[in-house]
């Protein structure tokens, strides 16, 4: 079992927010896909001092969906500096033997509801961050899948506000085969 533990070190006080059942946990590759017969959900929502990260939709199989968008929505007061940082699974960005396209277009910026929101990648790292931030303030991030093996995959996160790292977690996205005849 998995854990989402946030520290607002600023007040000394630790909440645990949100816990993903992943079930029995078995990690293939670099760590970043679980155990491919593991079907249980991930949740689709984590909640964090200030903000709530959505990965929607949290599972899919390769037919239906093909887009996914980590949205990050503040939820608190006014926030001078916060950053919220998904670092996506190295698997996303390899390429077939061919040279072709990568598993996952991973564009390197995404939405802002407000000039205060800025959603860039660099590298592996996804970056929103809120400047002077406003309740509701909203950052988007699509990533479309092309050839994503049947895996759960970790996107380690971490919340740092005013200077201080305020949450962190894995946000999980399942991949299911495809399930048409």
């Amino acid at each position: 079992m998995s854990k989402l533990n946030c520290t607002h070190r600023r007040h000394g006080r630790l909440a645990i927010a949100a816990a993903a059942g992943l079930g029995a946990v078995a990690l293939a590759g670099a760590g970043q896909a679980l155990a491919q017969n593991n079907t249980t959900r991930p949740p689709p929502k984590y909640v964090l001092p200030g903000a709530a990260l959505h990965v929607n939709p949290s599972f899919f199989d390769e037919k239906t969906n093909t887009k996914f968008t980590f949205r990050v929505v503040q939820t608190s007061r006014r926030i001078k500096r916060g950053t919220l940082s998904i670092t996506i699974p190295a698997a996303w960005r390899e390429r077939d033997q061919e040279g072709g396209p990568t598993r996952a277009a991973i564009p390197l910026t995404g939405t802002g509801s407000s000039s205060r929101v800025k959603v860039r990648r660099i590298g592996r790292v996804v970056r929103f961050s809120f400047t002077n931030g406003r309740r509701n303030d909203t950052g988007s991030y699509t990533v479309t899948d092309r050839t994503l093996p049947e895996a759960t995959y970790r996107n380690p996160f971490s919340w740092r506000v005013d200077g201080y790292e305020a949450g962190s977690g894995n946000a999980s996205v399942l991949v299911l085969p495809d399930l048409t005849p």
